[in-house]
């Protein structure tokens, strides 16, 4: 069944005007008259509807039922992921952690990031890649996502993991099972030492997962999988 994330209010019954999800409805999927879809708006649940009219630019809907799937994570984790050299890395990131239920994404550029122009236009496109991922995977929580020049202040009260070659070997039943979980990602040119020197200053856990080296683009992944259903 079609799941679409929305940014206003579910109703009783409504009126979808937004173009995109109507454009998707009726010209990519063909939607017919009572057929059902799903919306959810990041509130926790999501609403099960039944099409009862369909025009060119709207489609009418009528309330069935509303549910609230245990599909959420029950820890918290923030990805600090060090800016890649590509932009189709930064997508493929967002795609893959939003379908393990990652909660906000922070990336910034570290001391051997490379220079990537992010337009207005590219952002929009991000946000797009984690709406449809998340519609696609059955979550229901829109990650924050948050983009920096640097990181200025490593002070931070929770638990940071730092994904590093110089890291300490870890079982998963070793790592710190809080709550709240902070990951630290570096660019494909590692992190240097000036910011290993300031994680160290401030607490922060260099853990690596075995002798092969992941690409940025999949370590977290891999780490954010395992501490959340390992």
């Amino acid at each position: 069944m079609q799941r679409f994330f929305v940014t206003f209010p579910l109703s009783i019954d409504l009126t979808l005007t937004d173009v995109e999800i109507v454009h998707q409805l009726t010209r990519v999927l063909r939607v017919q008259i009572w057929e059902e879809i799903v919306l959810f708006d990041g509130d926790g649940s999501e609403t099960l509807y039944e099409v009862t009219d369909i025009t060119k630019k709207t489609l009418s809907l009528r309330w069935k039922d509303r549910k609230f799937p245990d599909t959420e994570p029950t820890r918290s984790i923030t990805l600090y992921q060090a800016m890649p050299n590509k932009i189709e890395k930064i997508e493929y990131i967002l795609q893959k952690w939003v379908e393990v239920g990652i909660g906000k994404f922070i990336f910034f550029r570290s001391d051997r990031s490379q220079k990537l122009v992010l337009s207005e236009g590219k952002k929009s496109r991000f946000l797009a890649i984690a709406r449809e991922a998340l519609e696609q995977c059955g979550g229901l929580m829109m990650p924050e996502i948050e983009f920096m020049d640097q990181i200025t202040n490593y002070q931070s009260p929770i638990t940071n993991i730092v994904l590093d070659t110089t890291g300490i070997l870890q079982k998963m039943h070793e790592m710190p099972q809080n709550r709240e979980i902070s990951i630290w990602v570096g660019p494909e040119g590692g992190w240097s030492d000036i910011e290993r020197e300031k994680m160290r200053d401030n607490g922060f856990i260099f853990a690596r997962f075995g002798e092969r080296v992941l690409r940025t683009e999949t370590a977290g992944v891999v780490m954010a999988f395992a501490l959340l259903y390992a």
